[in-house]
């Protein structure tokens, strides 16, 4: 009977090779995964400051970045932030792990029960309601506040005019005489569209302006016979009147009258929007001058 010991040594030998073979290449594939996996996690953009990178900002844009950093105005910073929307990389990091960590979190959660912001930002610099905000929203959703509407709200005035129209209500005539003091930014958002103005308002919602006395008494000029006993309903009569429009123009001037128009997306969310680009304006503003310097 042959002796089949010697075979069954090559085989053993041959299987143990095969396994050696499928594990290095196990090895192989999953160091070439950790090797991409951090040449993507490393920076691609350009030094900020010691710790931070930033992209989608020339070197003009970063010194200006960098000196608004330094001064700590967080509305002139959350401005620049909206307006350029760049991306401080270690920041929108550190922001995205506070959305999935805590998120969800049923209790109030304390500054010092948070992960510590990269570069010496200080996040006990923020309000709790502010340090909420950036814990339950997604850093990564869809903007609103880009140039486009900041250019409809007068650029880098953006936050007083937005405040304005926010306070008021859309949809009512408003008399603003010359020497009023949001003249000239109801001005601003009438050119951009944002407020209708003069003949660009419809008549009915002209007379508006008009008390019901004022109403009753050019009800009485143009012959009208009936008896208003509601505002809605004398304004609605008047304006199928011709000579409304010339009675309505001896009492004010029409340049004078303006109308809010509504936009096309929720001021709350434009609102909510800016309160979050100034929570991360306080974080970039609250590093120490001495932890700010060039990498």
């Amino acid at each position: 009977m042959p002796d089949t010991a010697p075979l069954m040594i090559v085989a053993g030998a041959v299987l143990i090779l095969l396994l050696i073979q499928q594990w290095l290449l196990q090895i192989g594939k999953r160091l070439e995964t950790d090797r991409l996996a951090a040449k993507a996690a490393t920076p691609r953009g350009k030094p900020l400051i010691n710790g931070l990178s930033v992209m989608g900002l020339d070197d003009r844009g970063i010194s200006s970045l960098r000196a608004l950093m330094k001064e700590a105005d967080s509305v002139a910073l959350a401005t620049f932030l909206a307006f350029n929307r760049p991306t401080v990389q270690e920041l929108d990091a550190y922001l995205q792990c506070l959305f999935e960590q805590f998120h969800n979190a049923a209790d109030a959660v304390t500054a010092a029960s948070l992960p510590t912001p990269p570069a010496g930002m200080r996040i006990d610099a923020l309000s709790p309601t502010e340090r909420n905000l950036l814990l339950h929203r997604d850093p990564r959703q869809a903007r609103h506040i880009d140039r486009a509407l900041m250019a409809r709200f007068g650029g880098h005035a953006f936050l007083a005019h937005f405040t304005l129209y926010n306070a008021r209500e859309t949809g009512v005539t408003l008399h603003v005489p010359p020497f009023d003091a949001d003249r000239l930014l109801f001005e601003t958002l009438a050119k951009s569209g944002i407020a209708s103005r003069g003949r660009q308002i419809p008549l009915q919602q002209r007379l508006s302006v008009l008390k019901m006395q004022e109403l009753r008494q050019m009800s009485k000029d143009l012959k009208l016979t009936q008896k208003f006993t509601r505002k809605a309903d004398a304004i609605e009569a008047l304006s199928q009147k011709p000579g409304a429009a010339v009675l309505l123009s001896m009492q004010y001037v029409i340049d004078d009258l303006f109308m809010l128009n509504p936009l096309d997306v929720d001021p709350h969310a434009i609102e909510q929007e800016w309160a979050w680009l100034v929570a991360c304006a306080k974080l970039l503003g609250s590093i120490p001058p001495r932890r700010a310097a060039l990498s």
